[in-house]
């Protein structure tokens, strides 16, 4: 069964459950008021008659004159009486009748009114007089009475049937609705929302949680379709740039069979696996932490002190890399960042600066205030050209090497890390060329404060 039959069936239900009670309580209620209505004109018809009777003993022509009253009018009255006297009790016809016990008779005489048995009876001197009810009247009273209750409930019950149909189908017309949008939805509409009813109801209340319910499913389809396209980029990434270095190596262990005992090519040939094996580990943990980083890893920022870590990468890049110099100069002195991640983008840009630049040359680690925010990164002789300024942070982009020869160091993904690192952060990167041949290119953070929220 619908809703709707369902709490048409409820409502109609405790409608029965009212009417049917109420009409039992005026069935009785009707009878025993019939009952006494009748029994009033009895008693007035009873009093006039036994007026005349209060003060005297009931005997001879009094009797006569009596009974004659009596059962004239029980006969005009369309029903039977009697009279009861100490000697004897008479009845109006000649049915078969009760006669109320001496103890009723009694307590009539002493209060002069009383009933029993569906007879009213009055004190009439000496004897008592009584009138019976005619129950064929309180009967067809009844009868009417309930008759027209039961038409009056019987259309109040079909009214109440048409009317809570109607506005229940009124009511749940919202919802059906919703049903049919909610069915039509798919993977491509998960964006269409519900409309909301203007009422403050509990369809608007369903309605909200629905486009609640929609808006984190789309959010979570969203996010499997990023995390399937990262997985196909990775996998597309890896066997489009492993195959060098793993051709390379297939290469030269092939050549390294073959070379016999000659000590300087095996040389030759390991240090030249080994810079293949590296490269494609360094492939590797490159593309894994790429994916990490556009993955929505979460961060764990605190407060760093650019005096230090600028500081301290300044040293560590002039003992690895002794052909070059390079210093910091901080302006901006603290900023909030995720320090591991931080300082792996702070050494791409340095590694990047150190291939492109040639020996003797200067490679500077800076920072400065720039409006709210902070601008950071590293500065060293060259010159980006116009074409690939635009692709820079791009994947597997190779600037140029000193002398203009395109770079082959490295996996073509510092960059594309350090563009990722910055906007985990919520910052941007920034690459430009300066007068008198230097170039730039670092991180730009809007706002000394963290965008962020710290994860435990």
């Amino acid at each position: 069964m619908s809703l709707r039959g369902r709490l048409l069936g409820v409502l109609l239900g405790v409608l029965l459950a009212v009417l049917l009670p109420l009409g039992l309580y005026l069935n009785a209620r009707i009878g025993s008021f019939a009952q006494e209505q009748a029994g009033r004109v009895l008693a007035g018809q009873l009093a006039v008659v036994a007026r005349d009777q209060e003060r005297s003993a009931v005997g001879g022509d009094e009797l006569t004159l009596l009974q004659y009253e009596v059962f004239s009018l029980a006969l005009s009255s369309g029903t039977w009486g009697l009279i009861v006297t100490p000697q004897q009790t008479l009845f109006s016809d000649s049915g078969a009748h009760p006669s109320p016990p001496t103890k009723t008779v009694q307590a009539v005489l002493d209060s002069g009114m009383g009933q029993w048995n569906g007879l009213q009876l009055a004190r009439a001197g000496d004897a008592v007089i009584g009138l019976a009810v005619r129950q064929d009247e309180v009967s067809a009273l009844r009868g009417d009475v309930v008759r027209t209750y039961a038409l009056g409930a019987a259309l109040a019950f079909v009214l109440a049937a048409i009317v809570g149909a109607a506005l229940l189908r009124l009511g749940l017309t919202p919802l059906r609705a919703m049903a049919r949008r909610s069915a039509g939805l798919t993977a491509a509409s998960l964006s269409e929302r519900l409309s909301v009813p203007q009422a403050r109801d509990e369809v608007q209340m369903l309605a909200l949680s629905l486009n609640a319910m929609l808006a984190r499913l789309e959010d979570a389809f969203f996010r499997l379709e990023a995390a399937e396209e990262r997985t196909r980029q990775f996998s597309a990434d890896a066997s489009h740039e492993l195959r060098t270095p793993i051709t390379a190596l297939s290469a030269g262990l092939e050549l390294l069979e073959k070379v016999g005992d000659d000590p300087a090519a095996r040389t030759r040939l390991l240090i030249s696996l080994r810079r293949e094996a590296r490269r494609a580990g360094r492939l590797v943990g490159d593309l894994l932490q790429l994916n990490r980083l556009e993955a929505g890893e979460p961060l764990h920022p605190e407060q760093l002190d650019l005096n230090v870590l600028l500081g301290n990468l300044a040293r560590t890049a002039a003992d690895l890399a002794p052909q070059v110099t390079v210093r910091a100069e901080v302006e901006a002195a603290e900023i909030w960042a995720d320090r591991a991640r931080l300082e792996d983008a702070l050494w791409n840009l340095i590694r990047n600066a150190v291939a492109a630049s040639p020996s003797g040359s200067e490679i500077v680690l800076w920072s400065r205030n720039h409006g709210a925010g902070v601008e950071l990164g590293v500065r060293n002789p060259g010159e980006l050209s116009a074409e690939l300024l635009p692709r820079l942070f791009d994947r597997f982009v190779r600037g140029q090497g000193p002398g203009d020869r395109p770079s082959s160091e490295g996996s073509g993904l510092g960059l594309a890390i350090v563009r990722a690192t910055a906007l985990a952060h919520g910052w941007d990167v920034l690459a430009r060329n300066l007068p008198g041949g230097e170039v730039e290119v670092g991180l730009s953070l809007p706002s000394i404060q963290p965008a962020f929220s710290s994860t435990p």
